[in-house]
């Protein structure tokens, strides 16, 4: 009785939790059931969708070029416009692909707000940027756009890995 109400609750649970979006796997992860090729540009983990990998390419690589200092770094420190008195945060692309994330190679400003535009145009990524002894995690379903805001309180380098395996050249990422 006890395993049955227990197991009950965690599936009703999980459910809610999948409905929220918060869920660490779709449904049909759990079957082992190959859906890569299903659109998942709507909902879930600061997913807000309507961009295609290939439009979100474009954008990732013409944000890139503008911002490519002369040693290959991408440099995003100018001063955010202002809006009725409010900083707003500057806008950072982060592409996830098969086995890099472009730009390799950020330098941000302390104390600065950023709005992070992340989209694995592939396969599905996952996104951890260490801080310190924690780190922010974030899921990078296949073809959808994710957008976190994140500002970095100390200077200093970020790590910033992949935590999905996603072949071969994973250990790169």
């Amino acid at each position: 009785g006890f395993i049955a109400v227990a197991s009950l609750g965690a599936v009703s649970l999980y459910g809610l939790w999948a409905g929220l979006g918060a869920a660490p796997l779709r449904f049909w992860d759990l079957g082992g059931a190959d859906m890569s090729d299903m659109d998942m540009s709507g909902g879930g983990h600061g997913s807000t969708g309507g961009l295609s990998p290939d439009e979100f390419r474009r954008m990732a690589e013409r944000f890139t070029d503008e911002h490519r200092q002369a040693d290959g770094s991408v440099s995003v420190t100018e001063q955010a416009a202002s809006h009725d008195s409010e900083v707003l945060p500057l806008e950072v692309y982060v592409l996830a692909q098969q086995w890099s994330f472009d730009p390799s190679l950020l330098r941000l400003k302390a104390n600065q707000r950023y709005r992070f535009r992340m989209m694995a145009v592939d396969a599905a990524h996952g996104a951890s940027i260490q801080l310190g002894s924690a780190s922010h995690i974030i899921r990078l379903p296949k073809g959808a756009l994710v957008e976190r805001e994140l500002s970095f309180t100390q200077p200093g380098e970020y790590l910033l890995y992949c935590t999905i395996y996603c072949g071969e050249g994973h250990q790169f990422m």
